[in-house]
């Protein structure tokens, strides 16, 4: 029975954990599909003008989008891991898109698409955001309850 398996990815220690964990539990199944999801902040089109101020800007946006292909090669790495865990490279997704909403709305919203069964979150304790905002997790846990079935490694 194939599993299709969604790994949120935000190039942490923690999710390389994720793959890990998903490369040891599901490493010697064949018919596994992975996608790699990272959703990210759009850099916005900047007119410049000859503005001196906005010089400044475009050199800032511009580190931005050489971040963002640094991005896109990282995910290439991770996929090439999963690969070695003896997964078909033919079968590991990289979705690599700009943020529509927030994360958790993202990865729930992809969830709706009935394309995942599986869905492989990560943690990040003391992190101090999840202080003042539900965490992804707990936001994505309590939305696919019951639906999917959800990893949340630390």
């Amino acid at each position: 029975m194939p599993v299709n398996i969604l790994i949120p990815y935000n190039f942490t220690a923690n999710d390389e954990i994720a793959i890990d964990f998903v490369g040891q539990r599901y490493g010697k199944r064949k018919e596994v599909e992975i996608t790699l999801f990272h959703a990210f902040t759009p850099v916005p089109e900047i007119d410049t003008r000859n503005n001196p101020i906005m010089d400044k800007v475009i050199k800032n946006a511009s580190y931005v989008r050489f971040q963002q292909g640094e991005e896109k090669h990282a995910m290439e790495a991770a996929k090439q891991k999963l690969i070695n865990y003896g997964f078909a490279g033919q079968n590991i997704h990289c979705l690599y898109r700009p943020v529509r909403q927030d994360i958790a709305d993202d990865i729930i919203r992809l969830w709706k698409m009935g394309k995942f069964d599986v869905v492989v979150l990560n943690r990040n304790p003391g992190n101090i955001i999840n202080y003042f905002s539900r965490s992804i997790s707990k936001r994505v846990t309590r939305h696919v309850e019951g639906g999917i079935g959800v990893h949340i490694v630390n």
